[in-house]
């Protein structure tokens, strides 16, 4: 059991869901209930899988119950999230990751990823991985119940021995977690200033990325004031907000301080191996109930 409000750190009550809302979200947190395996999950756990699924109940079951089983069997993205460890440091000291101030006209809040630091020597893809979907746990919870997400990603920097250090387990998990398990609504993903070798990265990523997660990639040579409205942008890429660095600074200090107990406390949020909770097993359950595939939906 955790020890601080989860997903939201802010709401240790239950948020405003709309009427309609209420009886789907009521049938979730009973079947959550339920089922042996699952953590202690609140009702604002049911409506943010919900909404991420736009309200379809089959659908966000399946997602919450890849959400627990993925935590559960990749340790080593989603265990010791202590962001004062050397090794998350060390992430967030070779990148920026920022959640922009103001949303799209669309109502779409706007995540920026880029390296900060170019040397390919010094990234360890399976902790970068760690501390990327920490900070998206963090905006989650910032950014509550949100219309959706618009994420750019900057290869800026990014060269090719970066992609000798890709290790496929990592992002073979991270791949599945992101489609099946995270709880948003992903609208647009712009890849800004690509590189000679993006061919190699979308041979190496491609055939884990479903058909619907692949429309929403976008592709650009240039920055990202060619994809959003400039009045959106930093300085550093034509626009009249702070610099990215200074933002991350920010953010970076958000996580280290309101959000380390929160982000540690967040581990425990996985599937409860058998041995604890009985020899039924959770996905026998839900399968005879809700079939065997598993995904969000994306826009």
């Amino acid at each position: 059991m955790t020890s601080l409000p989860h997903p939201f750190i802010n709401h240790p009550e239950l948020i405003d869901i709309p009427a309609e809302m209420l009886p789907a979200v009521e049938e979730i947190s009973k079947w959550i209930k339920s089922q042996p395996r699952f953590p202690v999950f609140s009702k604002n756990h049911a409506y943010l899988f919900l909404h991420a699924c736009h309200g379809d109940i089959p659908s966000a079951k399946r997602a919450l119950l890849r959400y627990i089983q993925i935590r559960a069997i990749a340790p080593d993205i989603f265990d010791g999230r202590d962001i004062m460890l050397e090794e998350i440091q060390f992430v967030f000291d070779m990148t920026h990751m920022v959640a922009l101030p103001f949303k799209t006209p669309e109502g779409y809040n706007i995540l920026v990823y880029r390296l900060s630091d170019s040397d390919p020597s010094k990234m360890h893809f399976g902790n970068a991985v760690k501390a990327f979907c920490m900070f998206n746990d963090v905006r989650i919870s910032e950014d509550v119940i949100t219309e959706g997400y618009v994420v750019v990603f900057d290869m800026k920097g990014l060269r090719f021995g970066h992609l000798a250090r890709v290790q496929f387990g990592p992002l073979r998990m991270f791949m599945q977690y992101i489609q099946e398990a995270h709880p948003v609504r992903l609208k647009r993903i712009y890849v800004v200033h690509t590189s000679f070798f993006i061919n190699q990265i979308m041979t190496l990523v491609k055939p884990l990325i479903r058909h619907e997660l692949l429309s929403l990639l976008k592709f650009t040579s240039s920055g990202p004031a060619d994809v959003l409205p400039a009045e959106l942008l930093p300085v550093d890429y034509g626009g009249p907000l702070e610099r990215l660095e200074k933002m991350h600074k920010k953010q970076r200090r958000m996580l280290e301080t309101k959000y380390r107990q929160w982000l540690i406390d967040s581990a425990r949020l996985k599937e409860i191996p058998k041995e604890e909770r009985g020899k039924t097993a959770t996905t026998t359950k839900v399968s005879n109930t809700i079939g065997a595939s598993n995904k969000l939906e994306f826009d």
